[in-house]
C-alpha cells in the first residue's frame, strides 16, 4: 500500500507541474524589395487634354428649348448648339422697348416745359424757381430714358445669349442637361474641346519642377509607345499636395492620341539608380534627424533594423541616399512593433486577387 502511494503521489506531482513553454511563432510581414519599383519611382501620370476646352453654359437661366449636338458630335465655329425658350425672352425686349417709347416721350414733355418756363422768365411772367423746376424735370426725364434704354439693351442681350454657340471647331465630350430641362444661370449645358492641337499636363514634385526650363525634353509613352514632349510652362504656384503644374507639348508624331488619355512621364533627370521607399517603412528617432529601416534577411527569417539617410519626399514615398541596396527587402508597415532580431515570415495575401507573393 505504501508503495501504492507513493507511485499516485509521484503520477499527480508530474502532472501538476506546467509544460514548457511553446516558441513564439513569427510573425508576419509585409515586405518590399527595394528597387523593385524603381522603373516608376521616377515616373508620373501625365493627361493629354486639347488646348481648347470650355464648358458652355447660358449666360441667362431658363427652360431649355433644344439641344441640336450630342456627345461626340462634331461642330464648326459659330455653329448653333442649343437654345433656350424664347417666349419669355421676347416678352421683356418688348416691354423694355415700350419703356423707351415712354421715357422719350417723358423727355419731349419736359423739354417743351422747359422751353415755355425760359420764354416767360424772359418776359418776367415765371419766376427762377419755375424754370429751375422745368430744367430739373427735364434732366430727371433724360436720366429715366438712359436707364429704359439700358434695360432694353439687356433684354436683347439676353435674347441674343438664349442661343448657345461654339466657340471654335471642335466636338462635344459631355451632355449635362437635356430638353425641356430647366437650368441655372451659368450651368454647364455642353462640355466642348477644339480641334487645334493637344497639350499635355502632368503634377511633378517641386524639387523636380524646379529643374525643368521652357523647351526642355521629356519622355513618355502611351501603351507602350514612346513619346517625345517639350516644356511648355511651369507653374509658379506650389499647391497642397507639394507638386507643381506642367505644360507640356508633344514634340513628336501625335496620331493615335486621344484627350483624357494618361501618359507615363519620365523626366530625363531621373536616374534608375533612384532608391525610394513608403513613408509607412521608416522609423524616426526621437531627435527627429535620424530615421531606420527594418531589413529582412531571407536566410535566418529575421530582422535587422538599420539606420538609413533620407531624401526628398515624393507622395507617399521617401528617397533613401545611404543605407539600402537594390534587391534587399524591407518591411513595409507596423515597423513600430517590431524589434531587432526578431524572427519573422513574409506575410502572403490570401486572396488570389492580392499582390504578387513575395519571396
Amino acid at each position: 500500500m505504501l508503495a501504492l502511494c507513493t507511485a499516485i503521489t509521484a503520477t499527480l506531482s508530474g502532472c501538476s507541474q506546467d509544460p514548457s513553454a511553446a516558441p513564439e511563432a513569427p510573425r508576419a510581414v509585409k515586405l518590399e524589395k527595394v528597387g523593385a519599383h524603381g522603373d516608376s519611382l521616377r515616373q508620373f501620370t501625365a493627361t493629354v487634354r486639347q488646348q481648347d476646352r470650355v464648358d458652355a453654359a447660358f449666360e441667362n437661366g431658363g427652360r431649355i428649348a433644344a439641344v441640336l449636338v450630342d456627345v461626340g458630335d462634331r461642330f464648326h465655329k459659330g455653329q448653333l448648339l442649343a437654345r433656350l425658350d424664347a417666349e419669355t425672352l421676347r416678352l421683356r425686349v418688348q416691354q423694355a422697348e415700350a419703356n423707351v417709347r415712354s421715357a422719350n416721350a417723358q423727355v419731349s414733355e419736359k423739354r417743351l416745359q422747359l422751353q415755355q418756363q425760359q420764354a416767360l422768365f424772359e418776359d418776367g411772367a415765371a419766376s427762377q424757381l419755375s424754370l429751375t423746376n422745368a430744367a430739373v424735370g427735364l434732366e430727371s426725364a433724360q436720366s429715366q430714358l438712359q436707364v429704359a434704354m439700358s434695360d432694353r439693351g439687356l433684354a436683347q442681350r439676353a435674347m441674343r445669349m438664349a442661343e448657345l454657340r461654339a466657340p471654335f471647331d471642335g466636338s462635344v465630350t459631355a451632355k449635362r442637361y437635356q430638353a425641356h430641362d430647366d437650368v441655372a444661370a451659368g450651368a454647364a449645358v455642353l462640355q466642348l474641346e477644339g480641334s487645334t492641337g493637344l497639350q499635355v499636363v502632368a503634377n511633378l514634385p517641386d524639387a523636380l519642377a524646379r529643374t525643368l526650363a521652357p523647351g526642355e525634353l521629356m519622355q513618355a509613352e502611351s501603351a507602350g509607345r514612346p513619346i517625345s514632349l517639350k516644356v511648355r510652362s511651369v507653374s509658379a504656384r506650389v499647391d497642397s499636395a507639394a507638386t507643381v503644374e506642367v505644360l507640356l507639348d508633344v514634340a513628336g508624331d501625335a496620331s493615335g492620341l486621344r484627350s483624357g488619355e494618361s501618359l507615363l512621364l519620365t523626366p530625363e533627370s531621373a536616374s534608375a539608380a533612384h532608391i525610394a521607399v513608403p513613408l509607412s517603412a521608416v522609423l524616426l528617432a526621437a531627435d527627429g534627424k535620424n530615421a531606420s529601416v527594418f531589413v529582412y534577411d531571407p536566410k535566418k527569417g529575421t530582422l535587422m533594423r538599420r539606420q538609413v539617410a533620407l531624401g526628398d519626399v515624393e507622395g507617399d514615398r521617401v528617397g533613401v541616399k545611404i543605407g539600402l541596396k537594390a534587391g534587399e527587402q524591407i518591411v513595409t508597415a507596423g515597423t513600430a512593433f517590431l524589434t531587432n532580431g526578431q524572427r519573422v515570415v513574409p506575410f502572403r495575401s490570401a486572396s488570389r486577387l492580392g499582390a504578387e507573393v513575395q519571396s
